[in-house]
């Protein structure tokens, strides 16, 4: 099967090389050093393993004393046993080493996901690089691992190849050339097989993620209740076997170019030995070669073409790391667009509530030709409420990830306070939003400081009460044993809990209102309440957006009432916006799709009906 992959390696061999080199000998001098060293062990040893047979074969030929025979023979015998002994200890030591230098690449890695621009994760695209740099830390096979051991082989093969050739070329100098001609051969051969290999992680990569998500789904606690009573085990299964088998057949693919790749190998290998081994027969036949010299030649030869075929597999092996070498660093070069210098100045306090204006503001997602969002102007007053109402994929939480800087506009400005939003420091930036998301995360850790995602020396106790009430969650916290301290995620602890769909909400709820940042952005925070909770919190809603501007995602309407200005969103657009009753008024989709919902829901709350 053909592969198809016009895009060519970012950087060089030599590139990647030097990139590796250059960042061992800054983390740890001593560790480079240290297989620097090596390099004269792994040659001296097998050079005196074949000069020993010689040296016995002409002592016993020349009739030499006891004493001198033992000499003769005791030397090499103590080289030997001393460099064996100093490459076994050194072999223990580079491995360690080896590990700590790559996990040094995995730990810079994971600082570089959590620290660059969402925008650079979020999207398959995004996640394919991200899988591949994962693929170039993970194991002692990784090429940030292997490298050293690589590079020693490298260096010691053809340091030991000019030794064994010139040992070699007083037998006659073809010799050499044909052994180094089929070694060639060898290497572009696997050279091919390696350059398959890296076109082919395009395909590999996202059949790998599906893997991983059905594995995890498999034993995560929340999807388990769903497999179990929806009868979802086989759909689970079907789809595993069918990614496994996507899985196995492009690894096959690699695997049979790399068979063929050492089948080339081994019978060139044959070939070379073959013809070398039969000219020494030929030479001690009817060239006068000595029984000692026969058999250092024959250990040359064989040493060389050992050397040779060890330098080819180390350049193969030299450039898979390049290629994994150049998704690492493809990786961690990724642009961040958003401004990490010196920014603008934050509101001051005496300016706050904020003001949020969209200008001409537009967004594709990367890789695609259709804007999500087109030509968005909107004006956002100090302290204004903010309804984003549409059905969905309309575009509001896309809206609200390019007003809070997750995403940065394709065309268009955002203005906060009448200051762009490119102006500010980033990280600076997203502490005037205070957001809650569809999606919850938790960490292991207790519900306060899950809360305040601080650790529980630094919280603000008066503040955690006030959020926990205004939220909704401090019945749930008087109801346990440990209250606020209860761990969460029994994954993880024996005695945590699982809160229910509702209760995370509340709690992703009180994590916002705990940063307190002037911005407040609540993207269907109440989806997983029944109707009388929701109106519960509704009731609250002006003591959580006090002296805040706030943004409000909802897919019930009845929710907007309580803000001072809805916006109906439709295929990116902004189609209507007013307040409830102005909306109403104009009989369009708002007033289609709220009566529409009102049939649904007839209950009277507190005297409003709750659609």
């Amino acid at each position: 099967m053909a592969i198809k992959n016009e895009e060519k390696p970012k950087y060089g061999v030599l590139e990647n090389m030097m990139y590796l080199i250059k960042n061992m000998w800054s983390w740890d001098k001593g560790l480079f050093l240290f297989f620097v060293i090596q390099i004269p062990l792994i040659v001296i040893g097998p050079l005196l393993n074949i000069y020993m047979p010689k040296i016995l074969i002409d002592s016993i030929s020349q009739g030499v004393s006891i004493r001198q025979f033992l000499i003769n023979i005791g030397i090499p015998i103590i080289g030997i046993i001393i460099v064996e002994s100093m490459l076994k200890a050194s072999y223990f030591k580079a491995q360690i080493g080896g590990m700590k230098y790559r996990h040094i690449y995995t730990l810079k890695h994971a600082e570089k996901s959590i620290d660059t621009d969402y925008e650079n994760i979020d999207g398959p695209k995004g996640q394919d690089k991200l899988m591949k740099a994962i693929m170039a830390t993970i194991g002692d096979e990784a090429g940030t691992q292997a490298i050293t051991a690589v590079l020693i082989g490298l260096i010691s093969n053809m340091v030991g190849m000019a030794l064994y050739g010139s040992i070699i070329f007083t037998i006659h100098p073809l010799l050499i050339g044909f052994l180094t001609i089929s070694s060639l051969i060898n290497y572009f051969i696997g050279d091919y097989a390696n350059k398959y290999e890296y076109k082919n992680k395009d395909k590999l990569s996202p059949v790998g993620k599906k893997l991983e998500y059905i594995r995890t789904k498999a034993g995560d606690f929340k999807s388990a209740k769903d497999l179990r009573l929806y009868n979802m085990t086989y759909w689970f299964q079907d789809m595993y076997d069918v990614f496994l088998k996507d899985g196995i057949e492009l690894q096959r693919q690699n695997i049979y170019r790399r068979y063929l790749a050492n089948l080339a190998d081994g019978a060139l290998a044959f070939l070379r030995d073959g013809i070398s081994y039969g000219f020494l027969i030929y030479s001690v036949l009817y060239r006068n070669m000595s029984i000692g010299n026969f058999v250092l030649y024959f250990g040359a030869i064989s040493g060389f073409s050992n050397w040779l075929s060890g330098i080819v597999k180390n350049l193969n092996e030299l450039n898979r790391i390049h290629l994994e070498t150049c998704d690492l660093r493809e990786y961690f070069d990724m642009e961040d667009r958003m401004n990490r210098g010196k920014g603008v100045e934050l509101p001051k306090e005496f300016e706050l509530p904020c003001d949020i204006e969209l200008r001409n503001l537009y967004y594709k997602y990367p890789g695609t030709e259709e804007y999500t969002i087109k030509g968005i102007n909107l004006h956002i007053k100090k302290g204004e409420k903010l309804a984003l109402v549409g059905v969905n994929g309309a575009g509001k939480t896309t809206l609200v990830k390019l007003i809070c800087g997750l995403y940065t506009p394709t065309k268009g400005e955002i203005y906060i306070n009448g200051k762009n939003s490119r102006e500010y420091n980033r990280d600076e930036y997203y502490t005037l939003f205070s957001v809650v998301f569809q999606d919850t995360h938790l960490l292991p850790k207790s519900i306060e400081e899950n809360i305040s995602l601080q650790k529980k020396e630094n919280i603000d106790e008066e503040k955690l009460s006030k959020v926990l009430y205004i939220s909704g969650l401090m019945e749930k916290i008087k109801s346990l044993l440990r209250g606020k301290e209860t761990l969460l995620m029994k994954s993880i602890y024996e005695d945590a809990i699982d809160l229910s769909g509702g209760e995370l909400q509340k709690l992703m709820l009180a994590r916002a209102l705990y940063k307190n940042g002037p911005i407040i952005i609540l993207d269907e925070p109440t989806a997983a309440l029944d109707p009388i909770a929701e109106n519960e919190i509704y009731q609250r809603y002006n003591e959580l957006t006090k002296e805040r501007t706030s943004i409000f995602i909802s897919h019930r309407l009845a929710s907007t009432r309580f803000c001072d200005r809805i916006v109906f969103l439709d295929e990116g657009q902004i189609r209507e916006y007013g307040s409830h009753n102005e909306l109403m008024s104009k009989n369009g989709k708002y007033n289609e799709m709220y009566t529409m919902q009102s049939y649904y829901y007839k209950d009277k709350i507190g005297g409003e009906e709750i659609a």
